[in-house]
């Protein structure tokens, strides 16, 4: 009528006559266009909302395979940084142990040089004709520099030992035997050039029969920056401060607990405490790697884990409960301390 096309449901049916002979038939017309045009319009709209749901399944697809290679460039950078800092970190160890190293050697030198002149005094006099005092004397002098001599070469002879076996571990990472007082020590003695300059104290109370097959060098690592990190962070600008370390065991796990008595932390700090790249001295030479790699080492490769203890003027405190012998792959519980 109107020019447009119109849907009709038909409907054709008999019906029965009065007389009986007659045939009767009913055809019902219904218009249905409303109700085909919804159903063109619903179709369409799937039609769209398939397409729609397609594109975006495609440009999800799309971005996450683009976060995902922004996070592996992310891992990897990370990484880098980590390496670095653990590399300055063994610069500075260098740098400090090196520093250290010039005064035992100075030492020896100087007790060295002063026998040789004792020596050439007894030669002139040896020419001039000898006294029993004189040989006295310069047996006396013998044994004064030869000892002191003697002190000073070991000494040096200890630092660069420990200097040595430091470098070893903390560059690769091997797994040994070894008691955990060794590397305490061995971490102590490396760090005294930093430690010589400050008014704080370093005090440690480690059982010499806490016995370990694991990784020296990531837990020494770790001893380190935990020191550092109370030097820098929790004892700076102090005129006095103490750092102490403690350690005991049990039958299959051994505890470490470094704390010192400086500023503490607040509530916000100490919840990011282990983030990577935070830190409170931002422009002032901080990495905010270094709480980071120690959480990484600790929960890691020594399958073990650490907690926080800390708030504003009671100081700080980490505690590290580790297996006594470290996982070959995977990280394993730790019980809780007590």
């Amino acid at each position: 009528m109107d020019g447009q096309t119109r849907w009709l449901l038909s409907t054709l049916f008999a019906i029965p006559a009065v007389d009986g002979a007659t045939r009767l038939f009913v055809c019902m017309d219904v218009d249905i266009t409303a109700q085909k045009s919804l159903q063109t319009a619903l179709r369409q709209l799937n039609s769209e909302l398939e397409q729609r749901v397609l594109e975006r399944t495609q440009h999800l697809q799309h971005a996450n395979a683009e976060l995902a290679q922004a996070l592996q460039h992310l891992q990897q950078a990370q990484d880098q940084l980590v390496q670095t800092e653990k590399l300055a970190a063994l610069g500075s160890l260098v740098a400090g142990v090196a520093h250290e190293i010039n005064t035992p050697v100075g030492n020896a030198r100087m007790a060295i040089s002063t026998l040789q002149e004792h020596l050439r005094a007894f030669e002139s006099r040896w020419r001039e004709g000898l006294r029993r005092s004189d040989l006295q004397t310069l047996l006396q002098h013998v044994e004064r520099g030869t000892d002191i001599a003697l002190r000073n070469l070991g000494r040096a002879a200890e630092l660069v030992s420990s200097f040595k076996q430091v470098a070893v571990d903390q560059t690769s990472s091997q797994r040994r035997q070894f008691h955990l007082h060794e590397v305490v020590q061995e971490i102590l003695l490396t760090l005294t050039p930093q430690l010589k300059h400050t008014p704080y104290t370093v005090s440690a109370a480690v059982p010499s029969d806490i016995a370990l097959d694991s990784y020296p060098g990531p837990l020494g690592q770790v001893l380190t920056n935990l020191v550092q990190n109370a030097l820098i962070h929790g004892l700076a600008g102090r005129d006095h401060g103490s750092i102490r370390i403690e350690a005991s065991q049990d039958a299959t796990h051994w505890r470490l607990r470094v704390s010192d008595d400086g500023a503490g932390m607040t509530e916000e700090v100490r919840r990011r405490a282990f983030d990577p790249f935070f830190t409170t001295r931002l422009g002032q030479g901080g990495s905010g790697l270094g709480l980071h790699i120690v959480h990484n080492v600790v929960t890691g490769m020594l399958g073990g884990r650490i907690e926080l203890d800390t708030a504003p003027g009671r100081g700080t405190a980490f505690t590290i409960v580790c297996p006594k012998v470290a996982p070959r792959n995977s990280a394993t519980p730790a019980p809780p301390a007590p």
